[in-house]
């Protein structure tokens, strides 16, 4: 037991407190390395699971290493099909700006090379030999035409023979000469088109040659740089087959490189030197601890969780690349941990079918919605489901693959066995709130406030509260009380002043309630008998406050065959688990009042002024009370109110609730004035649940408000009629056969 002054003076809490059952099993689902060993948490909220998780996942991710740079490439084979890189985490961007300082360093080379005093001459020296080559062939054919008698000339539609003179041969006549005339023409023409396909020849082989030297020259100046780029990623297979992939494309437009950006004629130029960007898609070299990724995804729609591709539009029609894909949290979170809010993710049926795909091929692309198809990328994470068992239990009953992907069921507990270790660590915790939050220290009767607090709100005198939530709560409001005092402490009296004013500030329904009671409006009896009344005792919940409120139950019996008639029920104001206690009340009075002759009976039951409708079993035991009442005319007490479920065998049970219950029956005892002799019948395994105010545990003490407690309904049945049960058995049995033989009577 920590001994201390206030909280400054005790060490602050390190661990989360009372979950060894989830610490447990969170460790072993971190510990395993499967990819069907996912994570669900489940608890309410406020029992510290989500700081837990993450605090486990950052001990975790600080022993891992496996993530890695993802990066997005120009695929030059298949150009609708990126290429995805895995490089060690940190290189991704030296790689990146690798290839931007390859690219700018080629540009600059490149156009120096081409534009170099060397390059120029051999460029020259290519055209000025073919130059010549050609006007030799073109000398020869002018000297031949010349020769015969005609003149080469150029045209539009190529080269043409015209006459030099038209002198006609005396010795021949007219036909003969056009003869000769044509046939020297034909055959000129003929070595003219020889001429121009040998001078074609000459053509290409000039621009093959000249290419030849541009490639030469190209190689000259890429193959160092793309040689040691290759040296330095020799260890990753993917980055050398692009590097050979670029060099051949490079060199393939090579003319792109030494033109000015005016000379680049169409859009298709421009984005050409696209293909030698780099997408950085995903990015770890940032975290210095060098830990894997805890990616925490609050909105986890496909796109956030799967990725997408950005889009410009341009005439009309959306255009995408693979230097416009964005990663999403999948992507992010490989090689570490992804965490999803349950209910967040269920909001997106896409997001939740393509998770557990994800999880089952272990790899994951990116869905561009267009023709690009990027590489998937192998996944390896872990991921943590944050939710609360309801939708635990739906999604195991009603998704098959729920227990295939998720193993591992950690379930935080809301309360935690009252001991001085879970005393002391909420001591602790109320310390690490302080120093965390800049707040006043509590003192040591603070402390034991909030104790108290911690043991009501978990409904259990031997249990405290995981909700830390609601603690923290009033550890800020406290501190805000000792503030207003002007105290360097906070004490009891503002624990209790945070209490009551938040009490105060939830109440607003209660407080009409009360109203209504003393007013007169609501008909509840805190004094006297009622033949088939009796008061009831219900939780009413409003949002998170919740309070007690006595309610009048009635039962009217008579001679008939209609059996228990629940009115509630009649008028679809009553819920299943409150219609199986009005047929369990037929059974103990079939088993113990009806042996000898069959049960005639009409029996109404009603809870009066209720507005709302009403569910539960725990007024099954007053209903019985208020029908065997009903049945003997034996009056029942008013000034004791009564709660507790029961079975046929006339046992009662323990109900939730019980010390809102009592607080609410003394409050009205209290507003209608208290005789001393007002008290509660309650389930006697109830007893470690009453948690109780200080003002209705020094009311029992000084003998104001008494608390009864049972184990069957026939004790509850003498306390409230004050005789012994065979008496009251005898007589209700015969009221019944009075009521059988009337019944009898009627059909003879």
């Amino acid at each position: 037991m920590l001994t201390y002054n206030n909280t400054s003076e005790i060490k602050p809490l390190e661990s989360i407190l009372g979950q060894k059952r989830a610490i447990d099993a969170m460790e072993i689902g971190l510990k395993i390395n499967n990819s069907a060993y996912n994570i669900y948490l489940a608890g309410e909220s406020g029992t510290g699971k989500t700081t837990y998780a993450m605090k486990a996942l950052n001990k975790y991710a600080s022993q891992k290493s496996i993530h890695k740079d993802w990066c997005y490439v120009y695929n030059f084979e298949y150009p609708r099909e990126p290429v995805v890189v895995g490089l060690e985490k940190g290189l991704g961007k030296v790689f990146k700006k690798d290839i931007e300082k390859l690219i700018e360093t080629l540009l600059d080379e490149l156009k120096d090379a081409f534009e170099s005093e060397d390059f120029e001459i051999g460029k020259n020296q290519l055209i000025e030999e073919y130059e010549i080559e050609k006007d030799i062939l073109l000398k020869k054919i002018k000297k031949y035409g010349e020769e015969k008698g005609f003149k080469l000339k150029n045209s539009k539609v190529g080269m043409v023979f015209v006459p030099i003179k038209e002198e006609k041969d005396e010795t021949k006549d007219e036909d003969e000469f056009d003869e000769e005339f044509y046939k020297v023409k034909r055959e000129l023409e003929n070595m003219a088109i020889q001429v121009i396909y040998k001078i074609r020849d000459l053509e290409d082989a000039a621009k093959e040659a000249l290419l030849d030297l541009e490639e030469e020259i190209a190689k000259f100046v890429i193959d160092p740089h793309i040689e040691l780029l290759t040296e330095k990623y020799k260890e990753y297979d993917k980055v050398k087959t692009y590097l050979t992939n670029m060099k051949k494309n490079i060199l393939e437009y090579v003319y792109l490189f030494y033109m000015d950006e005016d000379e680049l004629k169409d859009k298709y130029d421009k984005d050409h030197f696209l293909k030698y960007k780099v997408n950085l898609f995903v990015d770890n070299g940032t975290d210095k601890n060098n830990a894997a990724p805890i990616i925490v995804e609050m909105n986890p729609s496909p796109s956030n969780l799967f990725g997408k591709a950005e889009y410009d539009y341009y005439n009309g029609s959306i255009k995408t690349d693979f230097t416009k894909l964005i990663p999403g949290a999948v992507h992010k979170a490989n090689g570490g941990y992804l965490v999803l809010y349950v209910d967040q993710l269920l909001r997106y049926g896409l997001s939740w079918d393509m998770l557990k795909r994800t999880i089952q091929s272990r790899k994951i692309g990116v869905d561009t919605q267009t023709s690009i198809k990027p590489e998937s990328i192998p996944i390896d994470m872990k991921v943590i489901l944050i939710g609360n068992n309801y939708m635990y239990n739906l999604l195991y009953n009603y998704d098959p693959d729920f227990s295939k992907y998720f193993k591992i069921f950690v379930d935080f507990d809301n309360e935690m066995i009252k001991s001085e270790v879970n005393e002391d660590g909420i001591a602790r915790f109320i310390a690490l709130q302080c120093n965390k939050n800049n707040l006043k220290h509590f003192t040591y009767d603070a402390v034991k406030e909030v104790i108290k607090l911690s043991t009501r709100i978990s409904g259990d005198s031997y249990k405290l509260s995981t909700q830390f939530n609601k603690i923290l709560e009033i550890v800020v409001e406290g501190d805000a009380y000792a503030t207003i005092r002007g105290v360097e402490y906070v004490d009891k009296e503002d624990v209790k002043k945070a209490i009551d004013e938040r009490r105060k500030r939830l109440s607003r329904i209660e407080s009409k309630m009360d109203e209504s009671l003393e007013n007169g409006f609501t008909l509840i009896e805190t004094q006297g008998k009622r033949v088939g009344v009796i008061n009831g005792l219900s939780v009413l919940n409003m949002g998170e406050y919740s309070f007690g409120r006595p309610s009048r139950i009635t039962a009217t019996t008579s001679p008939g065959n209609e059996g228990i008639v629940n009115i509630e029920r009649e008028v679809n104001m009553s819920g299943p688990i409150h219609n199986k206690g009005v047929l369990i009340l037929g059974g103990y009075i079939a088993e113990n009042f009806a042996q000898e002759f069959p049960l005639s009976l009409n029996a109404y039951i009603c809870f009066e002024q209720n507005y709302g409708g009403v569910d539960g079993d725990s007024a099954t035991g007053a209903e019985l009370y208020a029908l065997i009442s009903s049945l003997s005319k034996i009056p029942i007490k008013q000034n004791i109110a009564v709660t507790g479920s029961m079975n046929q065998k006339g046992e009662i049970q323990v109900v939730g609730g019980i010390a809102e219950k009592i607080e609410g029956f003394y409050s009205a005892c209290k507003r209608k004035g208290l005789s001393g002799d007002q008290g509660v019948i309650i389930p006697k395994n109830n007893s470690r649940n009453l948690v109780l105010s200080d003002e209705l545990n020094e009311a029992i003490e000084n003998g104001e408000f008494k608390i009864y407690t049972i184990e069957r309904i026939e004790e509850a049945l003498e306390i409230l009629t004050d005789m012994k049960f065979d008496e009251i058995k005898k007589i209700t049995i015969e009221r019944l056969y009075e009521f059988s033989k009337m019944q009898k009577d009627l059909k003879q």
